[in-house]
């Protein structure tokens, strides 16, 4: 008898993207989170059928929701029309995007099996309990008083019986993980290849995947998330606007190995496309914060942006012209020369994805790090 072989992978306890590691960027301040949801909550009459939710949404609105939903509606139909049509849309594919939701989601859905609205206080419910849910019309949010209620229409109420099947939820978890590497090596490589992906994934995890089973994963992944888009065999960041940005990127990366990275790595980059807790991040976060943007933008955004330029190789011109953007401005030449040498120190510490991921210096030596 042939005897069966194990394939070589790290051995790690636990997969990189546990629902702890996961949940651990979903944490926001509460008065910002509570913001998030007085902004999207309708403050009309809770209704119970689909048609009825949306009727409360605005023309714009629904076509922007019909558009997600994979609809192409004229905007020269009226809006009684644009409603059965959203409506019929939504029926037909909550059975087809519920299990690319975010897993958080699918356990605040869980409560509203059996009945159509749950009352909650405000203090007691996330934005990102509901994030896609709200998003895509599966459930609506009212204000009245000082109390949310969340509806699940009654034509989608008999459909929530696939959350009592253990194989959905293994299902689900295995696509929030899958998603979760999307969003880790875009942040790291900008653009990467589905071979890339199916190497580090089957690096790390139990689960054999081929190029082919993750692209077509991928593909079902693409139509409910915002940090990543696939096109063919390419995996590319949000940061791209356009295939034309992407085969600009393309036609600029050095013809090295990609970097491979650790199970850390994987970790950092999810939360972030940049190491926040370098020496050299850590440094420019506290020199900046000693100053106050007129615009009223936070200066974490700047840092975001000076990142991606440390990332993109910009040149110093451009991350000035920036600064100018944000109405910085700097008084003193030991301002600037202060800030240059930051940014050389962040440049020097970003890995690049021009460099597939290497830091400069390691690529420089032809080596991974």
């Amino acid at each position: 008898m042939e005897e069966k072989k194990t394939r070589r992978r790290e051995l790690y306890p636990t997969t990189v993207f546990t629902k702890e590691v996961i949940e651990s960027v979903l944490v926001i301040d509460p008065s910002l989170d509570l913001d998030l949801l007085n902004n999207i909550a309708l403050k009309k009459r809770p209704e119970r059928s689909l048609e009825g939710n949306l009727n409360h949404f605005t023309k714009k609105d629904l076509l922007e929701l019909g558009e997600d939903l994979g609809l192409q509606i004229p905007s020269s139909q009226k809006k009684g029309e644009v409603v059965q049509a959203v409506a019929q849309q939504i029926e037909g594919e909550f059975s087809k995007l519920l299990p690319y939701f975010p897993v958080k989601n699918l356990e605040f859905l869980a409560r509203f099996r059996g009945k159509g609205s749950v009352k909650i206080n405000p203090n007691k419910l996330s934005f990102h309990d509901i994030s896609h849910l709200q998003n895509f019309g599966f459930i609506f949010l009212y204000k009245g008083g000082s109390a949310f209620t969340l509806v699940t229409p009654t034509e989608l109420i008999d459909k929530l019986e696939i959350l009592s099947d253990l194989n959905f939820w293994k299902g689900a978890e295995l696509n929030q993980r899958i998603d979760a590497y999307a969003i880790a090596l875009t942040n790291l490589y900008g653009v990467l290849d589905i071979d890339q992906f199916a190497i580090v994934w089957n690096r790390f995890e139990s689960e054999t995947l081929t190029p082919a089973m993750i692209q077509d994963e991928l593909h079902a992944l693409g139509r409910v998330q915002y940090y990543w888009w696939i096109l063919d065999e390419l995996v590319i960041s949000s940061y791209f606007k356009s295939i034309d940005e992407v085969e600009l990127f393309l036609d600029n990366v050095k013809q090295v190995a990609y970097y491979a990275p650790s199970r850390e790595d994987l970790i950092t980059y999810f939360k972030t496309p940049y190491d926040d807790q370098s020496p050299a991040a850590s440094a420019m976060i506290e020199f900046l914060s000693g100053y106050r943007l007129p615009a009223g933008e936070q200066i974490e955004e700047l840092m975001g942006e000076i990142s991606d330029a440390c990332i993109m190789g910009e040149r110093m011109q451009d991350v000035f012209n920036l600064l100018n953007e944000y109405g910085l401005l700097f008084n003193e030449m030991e301002e600037i020369d202060r800030f240059t040498e930051l940014f050389a120190q962040m440049n020097q510490s970003c890995r690049k994805w021009e460099l597939r991921g290497h830091l400069p210096e390691t690529a420089k030596k032809g080596k991974t790090s």
